[in-house]
C-alpha cells in the first residue's frame, strides 16, 4: 500500500509521525494551503460533517499537504474557545478512521496494519463466525463513542474479545478517537504565538455558522412561554401528567434534547406519565442522547398528528427548534435593549 496514503488516511499514526519527522517542518514555516486545509478541517468537525479526501488520486503534493494538515488543525483549535471543538474534532478523525477501514477493497489486511501501528496485540480465533480478538483489558481502554462498542454488545470468551472485521474496524475507530482526543489541547508553550491570529479567525466564523444552523444544542435557561405551539402543548400535557402518545414522547424529548435539557432533568419530566416505567424511559432517554436525535420537522409532525391549530396561524417555520431559535433571541434583543435604557 502507498505509505504516503496510509499517512494521509491515519494521520495520527506512529507511520504518519515519522513521516512528519523526516519533512523536518517547523509550525511557523507552513505553507498557506496547509493552514487553509487545517482550517476546513476544524470547520468540518465543528459541522458534525465528514471529512472526506480522495486520496487514491492525489498528487504527492495533495498527500503531503494532508498530512502536515492535521497537526497544524490541532495547534490551532488547542487555542480556541469554540465549545466542543476539540471533542468533534476527534469524533470526526473516529468516523472516518471507520469509514475507510470499513470501505477499504483489503478491510481485513488495512485493519492489521492500522493495529500494528498502534502496538495492538491480536489473534485470529478458531471460531469461524469472527475474524479477530483482542484481550478485553485492551478492549476497555476505549470511551466507548459508540453504542455498537459497548462490551454488552460483544462475545467475549476466556478473557478475549471477539470481533467480525466491521467490529474491529470500529474498534480501531474508537483507538484512533482516543489517541486524538488524549493528545489534546497542545500546551500553549509548544505553539507559536502566530496561531493565536488563526484560532480568532476561525472562533468568530464557527459562531457565524452556528446562529444560521438549526441543527444545534442550545443551551441556557429552557423557556416554555416561547415554544412553538405544537411543543408548548405537548410539553404542558407532559407536565400535567397526561399520557401522550409515542411519537409525542419522542418529538418532545428530542426538541428539548436540542435545547439543552440534562437526562436527569428529562427523566424526572417523563416520570409524571400515568404509565411511567423507568427502565423504559431510561432507554429511551439514552437513545435520544447518544444518537443526537433532531426534533422532527414540521411536516413530519403533522404526519404524526401533533400540529395543533395554533401552529397555523403562528408558526411560519418549518422546524420547531427554529422557532424557539428566532423567538429566544428576539427576546434577548429586548432584553438588552431594556437593560441598555435602564428598564431594569
Amino acid at each position: 500500500m502507498n505509505e504516503l496514503l496510509f499517512d494521509q488516511q491515519f494521520p495520527f499514526s506512529q507511520r504518519a509521525r515519522s513521516y512528519l519527522k523526516e519533512l523536518d517542518i517547523s509550525p511557523e514555516s507552513v505553507s498557506e494551503s496547509v493552514i487553509k486545509r487545517a482550517a476546513f478541517m476544524i470547520l468540518r468537525a465543528n459541522s458534525s460533517q465528514s471529512y472526506v479526501f480522495d486520496g487514491v488520486n492525489a498528487s504527492e503534493e495533495m498527500l503531503q499537504t494532508e498530512i502536515v494538515a492535521f497537526p497544524t488543525a490541532k495547534l490551532i483549535l488547542s487555542l480556541m474557545r469554540t465549545q466542543n471543538i476539540r471533542e468533534k474534532f476527534s469524533l470526526m478523525i473516529k468516523k472516518r478512521t471507520f469509514d475507510v477501514l470499513q470501505s477499504s477493497s483489503n478491510s481485513k489486511e488495512l485493519c492489521f496494519l492500522l493495529a500494528d501501528d498502534f502496538s495492538l496485540k491480536y489473534a485470529i480465533p478458531e471460531e469461524n463466525n469472527f475474524d479477530v480478538s483482542v484481550s478485553l483489558l485492551d478492549y476497555l481502554n476505549i470511551y466507548f463513542v459508540d453504542e455498537e462498542s459497548k462490551l454488552v454488545n460483544k462475545n467475549v470468551l476466556k478473557g478475549n474479545v471477539l470481533l467480525t472485521v466491521n467490529d474491529f474496524a470500529r474498534f480501531l475507530s474508537e483507538l484512533a478517537y482516543k489517541k486524538v482526543f488524549d493528545s489534546l489541547p497542545i500546551e500553549k508553550k509548544h505553539i507559536p504565538a502566530s496561531f493565536e491570529d488563526y484560532a480568532k479567525s476561525i472562533d468568530p466564523q464557527l459562531a457565524t455558522i452556528e446562529k444560521k444552523t438549526f441543527d444545534l444544542k442550545l443551551v441556557g435557561k429552557i423557556d416554555p412561554e416561547i415554544f412553538p405551539p405544537c411543543m408548548k402543548i405537548l410539553y404542558a400535557d407532559q407536565t400535567a401528567g397526561k399520557k401522550l402518545s409515542y411519537m409525542g414522547r419522542l418529538a418532545l424529548g428530542s426538541f428539548l434534547y436540542q435545547l439543552g435539557m440534562q437526562k436527569e432533568e428529562m427523566l424526572s419530566l417523563f416520570a409524571k406519565s400515568p404509565d411511567f416505567k423507568k427502565h423504559i424511559a431510561v432507554y429511551h432517554i439514552d437513545r435520544i442522547f447518544s444518537k443526537k436525535l433532531s426534533s422532527p420537522g414540521c411536516k413530519k409532525l403533522a404526519d404524526y398528528g401533533l400540529r395543533v391549530k395554533e401552529c397555523e396561524g403562528e408558526c411560519k417555520f418549518n422546524h420547531p427548534t427554529r422557532y424557539y431559535l428566532l423567538k429566544m433571541r428576539a427576546k434577548n434583543r429586548i432584553k438588552n435593549y431594556q437593560k441598555e435604557q435602564g428598564g431594569e
